[in-house]
């Protein structure tokens, strides 16, 4: 089953240096069943926040792992729980909302990608 990952996080400064992070996961896998963006590893999904190059950051704003798109989902390799690692790639992000989607938001970011005001229910 295919999965989406959203982050909702904001720059400091709205500065395009402090707005990414690596998310890596416990069961990923590529489309031939190959692991892909494993915890342990040094391979993991970048997530900016700015949406492309000169797009520009203002407060709070959803993305995904593509720049600039709407990323490829995701696929686990086995059902039920599954654990997200975020790790810092430049300082200065903070993130308040992480979506794993395999319905509603699926192909279509929970907010805006500039001064979102979304909260998300559990």
């Amino acid at each position: 089953m295919p999965y989406h990952v959203w982050l909702r996080g904001k720059a400091a400064k709205d500065y395009w240096g402090n707005d990414s992070v690596y998310v890596q996961f416990s069961g990923t896998v590529d489309a031939t069943g190959a692991p892909v963006y494993r915890i342990g590893t040094t391979s993991g999904a970048a997530v900016t926040i700015e949406d492309g190059t000169n797009a520009g950051l203002a407060g709070w704003g959803w993305n995904d792992t593509a720049f600039g798109a709407v990323a490829d989902p995701l696929t686990f390799e086995v059902s039920g729980p599954q654990t997200i690692r975020v790790q810092v790639r430049e300082d200065g992000l903070s993130i308040d909302q992480i979506v794993l989607s395999a319905g509603k938001y699926l192909t279509t970011s929970p907010g805006a990608t500039k001064n979102d005001t979304t909260i998300l229910q559990k």
